[in-house]
């Protein structure tokens, strides 16, 4: 007997086209978890600035961006201080190291194929959705 493959919704696009909105009604109305992706990088790039560090340091990064992958939790991905400028300039200087994406990816690809119980399935938001994290 295979295991049962957990349903995926992918949703793909620019910032501010209302995939999150749409991403957060689609999963409390089908009862799956929801991941926003650009919200795993603010939170790199947040915590890096918490800790007295630099975005642009890449090996910090990337150490940063693989111990979260291990222990992250979605609720700290609903601190509002990923929404600040700060996070949002901080998350576009760890998303251009390719050890933190890799990290990254590794993350999205698992929430996908596992979504936390009791979730029905998965939503995932963000960029290169559909054509890296999830083309199946």
């Amino acid at each position: 007997m295979s295991a049962k493959k957990s349903l995926v919704i992918a949703i793909d696009g620019t910032a501010a086209s209302g995939k999150g909105t749409l991403a957060r009604r689609l999963a409390e109305r089908l009862g799956f978890a929801w991941l926003d992706t650009g919200k795993l990088y603010r939170l790199v790039g947040y915590l890096m600035l918490q800790q007295g560090g630099d975005p642009d340091d890449a090996a910090a990064a990337a150490a940063l961006a693989h111990s979260l992958a291990g222990t992250l939790s979605p609720a700290a991905l609903q601190d509002p201080a990923l929404q600040s400028d700060a996070a949002g300039q901080a998350a576009s200087k760890v998303a251009a190291h390719a050890q933190v994406r890799s990290a990254l990816i590794s993350f999205q690809k698992s929430f996908a194929a596992a979504p936390p119980p009791p979730a029905a399935g998965a939503i995932l938001d963000g960029r290169d959705i559909g054509t890296v994290i999830c083309p199946d």
